[in-house]
């Protein structure tokens, strides 16, 4: 489940959003359940918690760069592989604050949606 798209020429989306702490990131982290809905499947349910659930909700509100202090990618992998939760990494040229030739942008595809009733620790 894991995408990559080469933009050529192109910028990321005017939203995306640079992660230079955790608390660049929502402070969320206690259990949630979300739906997750990807392209012709049935919906499921997912339990997430601690930075994990961070990140998906970071990539809930706005793209995020895929380099960041934090070590983002720890945590997209496994909402990827263990969640299945599609997760886009799209790579741009020339990242003019880091001076870096190429880097990514993580995207969510899957549709996330959280299940009303949190779940208990």
């Amino acid at each position: 489940m894991q995408s990559i798209e080469q933009k050529n020429n192109e910028n990321p989306p005017a939203n995306t959003k640079r992660i230079y702490r955790w608390a660049d990131l929502p402070n969320t982290t206690e259990n949630q359940t979300y739906w997750v809905t990807n392209t012709g499947q049935d919906p499921r349910k997912v339990i997430l918690a601690k930075r994990t659930r961070q990140v998906l909700e970071g990539l809930m509100r706005s793209p995020i760069h895929s380099a960041s202090y934090c070590r983002l990618s720890d945590h997209v992998l496994p909402l990827r592989r263990d969640h299945g939760i599609d997760i886009r990494c799209d790579m741009f040229a020339n990242d003019v604050e880091t001076g870096r030739t190429r880097y990514g942008v993580y995207v969510l595809v899957s549709q996330v949606q959280p299940v009303l009733d949190k779940v208990a620790a």
